[in-house]
């Protein structure tokens, strides 16, 4: 059975937006993207959220309304094929047509601006991007128990690559036979991120030298990926012992995201992987016990930093040379990449129902990557984890 968002759910994240907009003086908002969408409708089908700073909001939906109306709940659902076709709507349900319109102008094309811009003349245009991001941020009771319930998917797709894997193997063999076992537990497949170009599959898989290969996507890790069309994540390379292989792949279920990283390997790995992975568990072990609301997140990033530098592997911290990123973790939700980003000099503040990734991770050129992620709630008084896999390496040895 297919899970409905509730409708006093989307009501008052539709709120929130409302008295947000009041402050910034937009009498009027369109959703358009899809993350948007199905955040403050319920589902992603091709359609125009509009949301008066008072009053009711409006569901135009281009196609497909009698579905529509089976997936959202909202009460105001109508067909609308353009935007030129919204104002006379308005006019005719009573409602005043926008002086100062709010978009989402980070992700939203020139060519639909410029068709709103036409369609909507004499009205000045703005951007609720960041405000929308900063909603989302903040999690309800009903999200957070299904992140608790897609953690649960995201354990299980640990175990199943700790028992897959096996010398000679390719990373895309071990990354299918996760896939397959998740898809079977319902994952929805897609993994959206707000990045401009940053497209994601389920994440990455990859192993020695290859995991340490830089890519275009805002990761410190990358892999060489199946295809110079996606030149990231699982390969063709044959997994080998004695080296790393990293799990980072997402758990995705009923529209939400959790993030998580192990470390697996057949047989032992050498010294120097040895000590960074235990670098790496107590710098994460360290920010774990940071998180708490008004925390910044900057903090979170300038400890991980410092810790790094103590242990003399400030110079892999988060990628290496000039590709080094300047994070070490984000908000997660419907998008990979929500607020707030564990990044230096962040002045976001941890607030409780945020839900965090961190991730500390120490990338070593031409041999692979240690590191570790787990997914965090942040609570009234502290956090609470959601990601639960064992941080134990596996030590398979051939049969």
């Amino acid at each position: 059975m297919l899970k409905t968002t509730p409708l006093q759910e989307l009501l008052a994240r539709i709120h929130r937006l409302q008295l947000i907009m009041r402050e910034t003086g937009a009498d009027s908002a369109i959703i358009v993207q899809n993350a948007d969408l199905f955040y403050f409708t319920g589902t992603v089908q091709q359609g125009f959220l509009f949301v008066p700073v008072e009053g009711d909001a409006i569901f135009f939906v281009r196609k497909i309304l009698d579905r529509v109306r089976q997936e959202s709940p909202l009460e105001k659902i109508f067909h609308a094929r353009s935007p030129k076709e919204i104002p006379g709507a308005l006019s005719d349900f009573g409602y005043p047509l926008p002086k100062i319109l709010g978009m989402e102008l980070d992700v939203l094309p020139y060519n639909h601006y410029v068709r709103f811009e036409k369609a909507f003349a004499g009205c000045r245009i703005i951007d609720i991007s960041p405000m929308i991001r900063s909603i989302r941020a903040v999690k309800s009771d009903y999200e957070l128990q299904i992140m608790n319930d897609v953690a649960r998917l995201s354990d299980s797709m640990v175990l199943t690559a700790k028992r897959a894997l096996r010398e000679g193997m390719s990373e895309l063999e071990l990354a299918a036979i996760v896939e397959s076992t998740a898809r079977a537990q319902g994952h929805q497949g897609v993994v959206r991120s707000r990045g401009f170009n940053q497209e994601n599959y389920w994440g990455q898989l990859i192993s020695g030298p290859d995991a340490a290969m830089a890519s275009f996507a805002n990761s410190p890790t990358g892999g060489r990926g199946a295809t110079l069309a996606f030149p990231k994540s699982s390969g063709y390379r044959t997994i080998k012992r004695n080296e790393p292989v990293m799990f980072d792949l997402v758990a995705a279920r009923d529209g939400y995201l959790i993030d998580q990283t192990r470390i697996l390997s057949i047989g032992p790995l050498s010294v120097k992987l040895e000590r960074a992975y235990k670098i790496a568990l107590e710098i994460h072990f360290e920010l774990e016990q940071m998180i708490a609301p008004g925390v910044l997140a900057g903090e979170l990033y300038e400890r991980g930093l410092n810790l790094s530098v103590r242990n003399g592997l400030d110079s892999h911290f988060m990628g290496y040379g000039s590709e080094k990123e300047l994070f070490c973790g984000h908000g997660v939700g419907i998008e990979l990449d929500e607020l707030p980003i564990i990044s230096f000099n962040s002045k976001e503040v941890l607030v409780p129902g945020m839900v965090i990734a961190v991730e500390p991770k120490f990338i070593f050129p031409d041999i692979g990557v240690i590191g570790v992620e787990d997914t965090f709630i942040v609570t009234d008084y502290g956090h609470k984890k959601l990601t639960a896999a064992p941080y134990e390496i596996e030590m398979k040895e051939c049969s």
